[in-house]
């Protein structure tokens, strides 16, 4: 882009004289200044004409000359002005077009939620659906990582002193305690995860190490399940989309075989360890921290593989079904998880004891109609991956289901939890005998 000459006009009125003509040059270009060295160069032009005006009307001593002169002159001004105004114009554009991308992404997450019409408590700016961007899955996932991260410390904290999970149970009146910092915790600051998660974290060590390890246990089962599923939706589209993608996944495959393969161990060892389900986990995951941490793909590009032929191409479709194993493992570990937790105290007394009664009355409603629908289809074995998409879907309602019942049965269960197991059961819908599952994410409360 060839900017205007200005000092090209400056040298030619120079040489002009008196005979009012420009002559431009060839040399100087000023296509490299910046806008403020347009500016600044402007009023020197301005006194150079003026002072030129000034000796060639002495001169002549003609005041009509003078006149004509200055007004060329202003001329030329408004000229080089409306260049400035028009090239700066360009160069804004310009510069736009780089962040067009981003704020495309932006626009198509803040449609996808206000087409699902959710509540400000849910994640739909990272919702799952036709056209899920690239950018919402990473922000779910690093938002994922986060909350994980917390409970673990949770759970860390407490197995350095193994010593007070064996005391007895705190009084009523420390319980009573809790249930007031939970019920402090807005569900609208959910996005605050520092300030009210150490609060959580501290009040509930103090008051019952039990009760902090199952929630930190209960919280790892349901945001590994929200990554897994929005994992398998988000290749699902890629695959969909680009079916002869040439981008291989080999490292990912590894990390979710990593996965399955801890999952299994956990499923086999459990018989034969003491304690409750929670407090297992709570070992195990001391000790093995990528138990139940849903690993992200990598993308590994196909010029590495070929250099390197110990490593297989692992495709998109190939990933997807790891994933499918993973996830009927991730249904297994769910599944076995069959102890049931003590009666309902805290928190859950202070502000609805009927209103958990009616999320889980509604729960087992739709748990058997889902079983009823799956019954129908004699094709598909439980431990098989389902061979249609609508079977897909009652798996998944399954899975959703079995994890709402779980949180449910927590010993304490806050207002934000509670809150959390109605939503995610609203976006199961089994009218006219027909599953409408609405897939976008729920990430579990802090």
């Amino acid at each position: 882009m060839d900017f205007f000459k200005i000092k090209k006009l400056a040298k030619g009125k120079k040489s002009a004289g008196g005979g009012g003509e420009a002559v431009e040059s060839d040399d100087d270009s000023a296509g490299g200044l910046t806008p403020r060295g347009l500016e600044e160069l402007k009023p020197g032009i301005g006194e150079r004409t003026n002072a030129e005006a000034a000796a060639e009307g002495t001169g002549a001593g003609n005041g009509v000359v003078e006149e004509e002169e200055e007004e060329d002159y202003e001329d030329d001004d408004d000229f080089i002005t409306n260049e400035v105004k028009r090239r700066l114009k360009e160069l804004r554009k310009n510069s736009f077009m780089v962040l067009i991308p981003e704020e495309e992404c932006a626009e198509v997450e803040d449609d996808s939620g206000e087409e699902e019409g959710g509540s400000p408590r849910e994640w739909l700016e990272t919702g799952v659906g036709d056209g899920f961007p690239l950018c919402g899955f990473d922000s779910l996932y690093d938002k994922y990582c986060e909350r994980m991260l917390v409970f673990h410390k949770m759970i860390a904290q407490l197995m350095k002193d193994p010593e007070s999970l064996n005391t007895p149970k705190k009084s009523p009146r420390s319980a009573s305690k809790l249930a007031s910092t939970l019920r402090s915790l807005s569900f609208k600051r959910k996005d605050e995860l520092p300030e009210d998660c150490e609060q959580l974290q501290q009040q509930q060590s103090a008051d019952d190490p039990h009760q902090t390890l199952e929630t930190a246990y209960v919280a790892h089962v349901s945001l590994s399940w929200e990554a897994l599923h929005c994992t398998y939706v988000h290749l699902s589209l890629i695959v969909a989309a680009q079916p002869d993608n040439p981008t291989t996944y080999s490292c990912a495959a590894q990390a979710f075989q990593q996965f399955q393969v801890l999952l299994q161990r956990f499923i086999e060892n459990e018989p034969f360890e003491h304690g409750t389900r929670v407090e297992i986990y709570a070992r195990s995951r001391s000790l093995l921290s990528k138990l139940l941490q849903v690993p992200t793909f990598q993308v590994t590009d196909r010029k590495s593989n070929a250099e390197d032929q110990t490593e297989p191409a692992i495709s998109a479709p190939d990933l997807i079904k790891l994933l499918e194993e993973s996830i009927l493992t991730f249904r297994l570990f769910l599944k076995k998880d069959k102890r049931k937790s003590g009666v309902l105290t805290g928190a859950s007394h202070g502000h609805a004891g009927s209103s958990i009664q009616q999320v889980q009355s509604s729960l087992d409603k739709k748990e058997a109609k889902v079983k009823e629908l799956l019954k129908k289809r004699k094709g598909w074995k439980s431990k098989a991956w389902p061979g249609t998409m609508e079977e897909v879907q009652l798996l998944f309602a399954l899975i959703d289901i079995k994890v709402v019942s779980r949180v449910l049965r927590m010993g304490k269960l806050s207002k934000e939890q509670l809150l959390w197991c109605e939503e995610k059961m609203s976006k199961v819908d089994l009218t006219e005998n027909r599953l409408r599952r609405d897939g976008s994410p729920i990430l579990f409360p802090c």
